[in-house]
């Protein structure tokens, strides 16, 4: 299902556009980090895609993301469902002509003791962390290289990048969770996912990395205090303050943190950089 596409026509000039008129999609941008992410690439001139599960929070998002003098695309899809995938990425190349750029945002998160584990939670998780991230990153890089000229696309190596995406893994992914076990494990497969990837498309110079967010003050981090609330008989907001003692920086990030090393792995300046996972954590893993 395709929303009507939001233009407008002034620039923001307070940051640097290195991604100016640049197409990226965001998944998950309805809300959290994706928001983030989205207002930190509209800000830096691109013209963005709000792939986002729920309709409402995909056109509020597509509203601020139009404010910032770019145009907007809300799109509801569920990753989910991967069928949904291929006609997504053929409405954003009708309506842009393109894609250039792609982060891999939304997901599922669950506190559950792994031994109370089920498969029908394992699965809800994989289907959109892991499986949904996969098939989008696939479809977009399908196009990505279609829009590569012929003579470059049959060569050997592409003379610049052609496309940026962005993986979201987790800090989850590095060290493994006995409370969020399914979580943790789809969040490594996405590192890896992220250096195949980037094995794969590199003759085509399209950059593939990876961002593993730590504490990240978001609803999501809101729903993780109160299952550990129920879990462990904590007092509300209890576990998230336990959780950034531990942190060597002393707080929590914001949406804007994580934002702003996915806009650097999206930019001009991250061209030498592929199959790479950047924590950003406040020094939370240092691997």
């Amino acid at each position: 299902m395709q929303s009507p596409l939001l233009s407008f026509s002034v620039c923001d000039d307070t940051m640097e556009q290195r991604l100016r008129d640049k197409i990226a999609i965001v998944t998950g941008a309805g809300r959290g980090i994706g928001k983030g992410v989205a207002l930190r690439l509209a800000r830096e001139g691109a013209h963005v895609v709000i792939a986002e599960y729920d309709p409402g929070t995909a056109q509020q998002t597509a509203q601020e993301v139009q404010a910032l003098g770019v145009s907007a695309m809300p799109y509801p899809v569920d990753l989910s469902d991967v069928s949904q995938i291929p006609p997504m990425v053929d409405a954003v190349v009708r309506a842009f002509g393109r894609i250039d750029i792609l982060v891999n945002n939304a997901g599922r998160v669950q506190t559950k003791p792994m031994l109370d584990l089920t498969e029908e939670d394992w699965d809800r998780i994989v289907s959109v962390n892991q499986r949904g991230l996969f098939f989008c990153l696939q479809a977009v890089a399908r196009q990505m290289i279609a829009q590569i000229p012929e003579e470059i696309r049959n060569s050997d190596r592409a003379p610049h990048s052609f496309g940026k995406i962005v993986n979201f893994s987790s800090v989850a992914g590095r060290s493994g969770r006995p409370n969020s076990t399914h979580y943790a494990a789809t969040k490594a497969a996405v590192i890896s996912i992220t250096r195949s990837a980037a094995l794969a498309l590199a003759r085509y110079n399209i950059n593939v990395n990876a961002v593993c967010p730590g504490i990240v003050l978001t609803a999501m981090w809101q729903e993780i205090d109160q299952a550990n609330q129920l879990m462990r008989g904590l007092e509300p907001g209890e576990w998230i303050r336990r959780s950034i003692e531990t942190v060597p920086l002393k707080r929590a990030a914001q949406p804007e943190d994580i934002a702003a090393a996915v806009a650097f792995l999206c930019s001009p300046d991250a061209d030498y950089i592929t199959g790479q996972a950047l924590n950003v954590d406040g020094g939370l893993e240092m691997d």
